[in-house]
């Protein structure tokens, strides 16, 4: 496992009032946002379920026909999926922290469209310590080591890198331990080039990228599925075989 620190994860400005940080993995994800004071969050609702969790500053949750909910530092609230919310900061603004299963699609795209379309500023590009290039897009060894993880695939971080990442890319999305979505966001490609990279996985698979992937399978920790067990020799074992298990007639 990965530690990872919220100062490692770029900072993404929605608005002047809204900015956000997210990392997430197969089924779960957690976005952090900072709101300004006296700042508010149209109402939507989504299949998510979500977990509102407040460190700093107080959030008013607003809910159509029913009471709003105030959070302050410590709090924490359940939205159940498809349940229309709003949300207002206090006058001190607020530092929340979402929790969203499955993970929300639309946050890693950016077509949230009552949030705005993230973007990141010249001064979070200025301020963020020399890490944050390295765990983000620009190592996305380490982002598709965490997807494999979340999906029970354990693989050495240090041996992954030994692949082409295209190898290693092919090798997560065929197993479904990441989405398209989240691939693209990983490499850093657009839709049309997702599509370029779908068709030559379909029809070009070389003799070289072949035995990346059946090398990479070796590679892979499965817990509790396959144990190596070494048989003592036998008398009959001893005896030399055909390739097919029979006893080889010494007469032959």
């Amino acid at each position: 496992m990965e530690k990872r620190s919220w100062n490692q994860i770029s900072k993404e400005k929605l608005s002047e009032e809204i900015s956000l940080r997210m990392i997430w993995g197969k089924n779960l994800m957690a976005v952090r946002f900072e709101i300004a004071p006296n700042s508010s969050i149209p109402i939507h609702e989504h299949r998510s379920e979500q977990l509102t969790m407040v460190q700093n500053g107080r959030i008013t949750l607003h809910f159509p026909d029913q009471v709003d909910v105030t959070l302050g530092p410590n709090d924490m609230t359940l939205i159940p999926s498809n349940v229309p919310h709003s949300a207002s900061s206090g006058p001190e603004g607020c530092d929340v922290i979402d929790l969203f299963s499955p993970i929300r699609q639309d946050f890693i795209d950016g077509t949230a469209s009552y949030l705005g379309k993230p973007q990141k500023t010249s001064t979070d590009q200025q301020v963020e310590p020399e890490i944050t290039k390295e765990t983000s897009k620009e190592d996305p060894y380490s982002e598709l080591h965490g997807f494999l993880a979340a999906a029970g695939v354990r693989v050495p971080i240090e041996k992954l890198r030994e692949y082409p990442l295209e190898i290693i890319a092919r090798y997560a999305y065929e197993k479904e331990c990441v989405t398209m979505g989240q691939l693209r966001a990983v490499m850093g490609i657009d839709k049309k080039q997702a599509k370029e990279m779908l068709r030559t996985w379909k029809h070009g698979d070389d003799h070289s990228e072949s035995s990346y992937k059946r090398s990479l399978e070796r590679i892979v920790i499965v817990p509790n599925v396959f144990q190596h067990v070494v048989h003592s020799p036998s008398a009959k074992s001893q005896n030399p075989k055909e390739q097919d298990g029979r006893e080889k007639d010494t007469e032959d």
